[in-house]
């Protein structure tokens, strides 16, 4: 059959544009130089909304490979992007053991203490490596713009990117 909607070969389908979404997230860097909108954690979000279920073991391999392509290109030392995304495919698939994965409150909340962490570990790397404060009214408004972005990008991802639909 043409149209064959098995779901053997739907998640390759999903996966790939889950990753062209990750790549397109992560090239933008390139083109943005707004302090308030950052493409890691928009790519952080991704990532922690994508995968629903069990992950193969070359996801998290690929994922760390968009982690140094992003570093790359930004300029941040290697393995900080790579350390942000498999903490965030960390915590949704402890979402998802823990059965808490479609339930969207939940999980906007353990995202948010997610940021909040990155937030903190960033400062006080910041503070501890070159002895300077710095403002953290543009790490809490860059926060705020991807908390705004969380339920329209999760609803997008949730019904647009449905490929299971079954014919009965």
């Amino acid at each position: 059959m043409i149209f064959n909607t098995s779901k053997r070969y739907n998640p390759f389908y999903r996966e790939f544009i889950i990753h062209t979404a990750i790549f397109i997230s992560i090239s933008l860097n390139l083109f943005s130089s707004n302090p308030i909108v950052d493409f890691i954690l928009l790519t952080c979000m991704i990532i922690y909304l994508s995968k629903g279920s069990k992950i193969n073991w070359y996801y998290s391999f690929f994922i760390f490979l968009w982690g140094v392509y992003s570093d790359l290109i930004i300029g941040y030392p290697i393995g900080y992007s790579s350390v942000l995304f498999l903490s965030f495919l960390l915590l949704n698939q402890i979402s998802n053991f823990f059965g808490i994965f479609f339930i969207d409150t939940i999980r906007f909340f353990i995202f948010l203490i997610g940021l909040f962490f990155v937030l903190i570990f960033e400062h006080l790397v910041i503070y501890f490596q070159f002895s300077t404060n710095i403002s953290i009214a543009l790490q809490i408004l860059e926060i705020l713009f991807i908390l705004l972005l969380y339920f329209p990008i999760n609803y997008f991802i949730k019904n647009n990117i449905k490929l299971y639909a079954q014919k009965e």
